[in-house]
């Protein structure tokens, strides 16, 4: 598997971990909150989640202040795109449960691509590309005789 597969293999399960934890605060503020309301809420926390799974499992890159400043910009896309998307749906009358799962699949790769160029600038992560680790040979100084 190459270096891109595997970083969406390991989005995907980041991903996972967060959207599963996300629509569950999500169902539990729409209790109280409107739907917008409970969205932005959640999306809050898993734009910080989303750091910490993106940074440390996913791109296995270093946690930094610019990074920090940087990510939630990405997401701020993926969030008016989900917020839009929300909005259209259950204004046509679709569950607001239903809608979320909806926006969802539609942020997943918006917000992937997003997402590696700011920790990666866009490229493959080198650990994971076994091309990249082939040593290359080593210059061996001649031994004195």
């Amino acid at each position: 598997m190459n270096g891109s597969r595997l970083q969406f293999a390991r989005f995907l399960v980041g991903g996972t971990v967060n959207t599963c934890t996300g629509y569950g605060l999500f169902l539990v503020l729409s209790w109280w909150l409107p739907p917008s309301a409970a969205y932005s809420v959640t999306y809050v926390f898993g734009v910080a989640f989303s750091y910490a799974i993106n940074t440390f499992f996913v791109f296995r890159t270093r946690a930094s202040v610019g990074s920090a400043a940087r990510f939630p910009l990405a997401y701020l896309l993926s969030y008016l795109v989900g917020l839009a998307l929300l909005t259209a749906l259950t204004g046509a009358g679709l569950d607001s449960r239903i809608a979320m799962v909806v926006v969802m699949a539609v942020n997943v790769p918006l917000t992937f691509v997003m997402t590696r160029r700011v920790l990666r600038g866009g490229t493959r992560a080198p650990e994971d590309d076994r091309a990249s680790r082939v040593a290359a040979p080593r210059h061996r100084e001649p031994s004195p005789r």
